[in-house]
């Protein structure tokens, strides 16, 4: 199967939705440092795990990739 790639910003935006829902289903209102934008350090470590899971997920089974590293210019 070819590799699909999506622009890079997509690609993120796609993989930051899931991850951050996973981390408000976890923590709930813990998630977030009071008075804050800021996950708590314990949620921004999940979120960090998920991110790279969703992404791996993604790469590995629907081999969807990041347009990040490919040449334009020409």
């Amino acid at each position: 199967m070819a590799k699909i790639y999506i622009d890079n910003a997509r690609y993120m935006e796609f993989i930051d939705e899931i991850a951050t829902d996973m981390t408000y289903i976890q923590f709930k209102e813990k998630t977030k440092v009071k008075h804050s934008t800021k996950f708590t350090d314990d949620a921004q470590d999940y979120y960090n795990e998920k991110y790279d899971e969703v992404e791996t997920i993604l790469n590995r089974t629907l081999n969807i990739h990041s347009n990040v590293h490919l040449n334009t210019d020409n």
